[in-house]
């Protein structure tokens, strides 16, 4: 009784955690392992990008997706396109995480994967957290009408896709071995 009590007040912490989104280290249950963890993380990387096309869009040259001769309809589907991506990449993303959190698996790098996920968001894509980012940075370029996000998104990608990715799927493999492989076989990286 007292186990259920505990791993009770576990999730309720859990979900605290992810409503505030802030302050909590949510892989402090996982052991830490070095040979997971890469220079800068991710989520960084993926704010950093927003911060800056936010930033050039403001203060640099524009750099618009649709000119400004194009209807007023034509520029408005856009922007609406874009935010649902946004919301889109920002919800994937998410759902993502608390699949993840769930099964207590940390998500952040330097900590040992407890489960292999291959369900849910995880069985169309092996980066849907990844592919959430993107999707949430060219649609915010989408909607505010400019080149600078998925620009600035490349370095972004290059990142990802030459550094992160390999270090996690190397951990995966050495830790899941055939079940990574078979997963590998049948999942792509990213959606297609």
């Amino acid at each position: 009784a007292s186990l259920s009590i505990a791993s009770c007040h576990w999730r309720r912490f859990l979900r605290r955690g992810r409503a505030l989104g802030f302050g909590m280290d949510l892989a402090c249950w996982a052991p830490k392992d070095k040979s997971v963890s890469v220079p800068v993380p991710p989520p960084t990387c993926f704010l950093s990008c927003i911060v800056a096309a936010a930033g050039l869009r403001l203060w640099g040259r524009r750099i618009p997706v649709l000119p400004d001769t194009v209807q007023r309809l034509i520029v408005l589907t856009a922007r609406v396109a874009g935010a649902s991506a946004a919301g889109v990449g920002i919800w994937h993303s998410l759902a993502a995480r608390d699949h993840c959190l769930a099964r207590f698996t940390p998500v952040s790098h330097g900590h040992e994967v407890q489960q292999l996920m291959t369900d849910g968001p995880f069985a169309s894509s092996r980066n849907p957290m990844y592919v959430g980012m993107v999707s949430t940075i060219w649609g915010l370029g989408l909607l505010d009408n400019t080149w600078w996000a998925p620009i600035l998104s490349l370095p972004f990608l290059a990142y990802l896709e030459f550094i992160v990715i390999p270090v996690e799927e190397a951990h995966l493999s050495r830790r899941f071995g055939s079940s990574w492989e078979e997963y590998c076989r049948k999942t792509p990286r990213w959606v297609f």
